[in-house]
């Protein structure tokens, strides 16, 4: 059964050249056997397929169990499939944008004390430096100049809006899903270190201090006022209701 993973992760692996570029495909063995002496009867493999767009997650996906299918007959095994769940490209939408980061600068972002400054600062020395303008260079796709953030620890600039225009990125979220069914808006704010990975440990430290705590609250002080903006003010949700639907138009 071993082999079977193997044989599937390979030609997905081959497959990689013949997407799109903007798309991810990441999987983990989560059971592969107990010892190298023994053939498995049972592995595991887990995938994420992700794309700009549904249809493309789609069109891999069928690739990918085809893949499995030739797996089991080059290693003679079957092989069952579980679909856990799937979510739909986001919906950018420019009015809502724009009053975030309207609201962003109106409060003014947060500002650290020295000890915060200084625990920012040992965390980036666990960043070697290559690795850091490597991510810069890729955060460009947003961030236009963000190679200027080299020596930079804490961002706290409050960028211009960002959305249908970018093309890039990697992430996913069922946040996506709410956005085809009513207007929706995502942001970031000044809760990681610059250059740190994703999912990392440095992600995890920072968020058990002041410096996530003020991020935190900083972005809910900018959902409440941009609910209140919403609530207090018809033309505005017309608005954001007339640039979503444009954007609904033939999905």
């Amino acid at each position: 059964s071993l082999d079977a993973v193997e044989l599937m992760n390979i030609g997905v692996n081959y497959m990689r050249e013949h997407i799109v570029q903007e798309a991810r495909i990441h999987y983990i063995v989560e059971d592969g056997g107990v010892q190298p002496n023994v053939v498995p009867p049972y592995a595991r493999t887990w995938y994420y397929v992700r794309a700009p767009r549904r249809d493309l997650v789609d069109r891999y996906y069928a690739r990918l169990c085809k893949m499995a299918d030739g797996a089991d007959q080059m290693a003679q095994t079957t092989h069952h499939v579980k679909f856990l769940t799937g979510v739909h490209n986001g919906i950018p939408n420019r009015p809502l944008a724009e009053r975030v980061v309207a609201n962003m600068r109106e409060i003014g972002v947060p500002t650290y004390t020295d000890a915060e400054e200084a625990f920012a600062a040992k965390l980036a020395e666990s960043i070697p430096r290559m690795e850091k303008m490597d991510r810069l260079k890729k955060l460009s796709v947003y961030i236009p100049e963000a190679i200027k953030l080299e020596n930079v620890n804490i961002d706290t600039n409050i960028y211009d809006p960002y959305g249908e225009e970018i093309k890039g990125g990697g992430g996913s979220s069922d946040v996506a899903d709410v956005a085809w069914n009513c207007p929706t808006q995502q942001f970031s704010t000044a809760y990681f270190i610059v250059g740190a990975p994703g999912h990392s440990w440095q992600h995890t430290a920072v968020g058990g201090m002041g410096i996530g705590q003020k991020a935190t609250v900083f972005a809910t002080k900018v959902m409440a006022a941009t609910v209140i903006d919403l609530l207090t003010s018809p033309d505005f949700v017309a608005m954001v209701k007339a640039d979503w639907e444009n954007r609904m138009k033939g999905l």
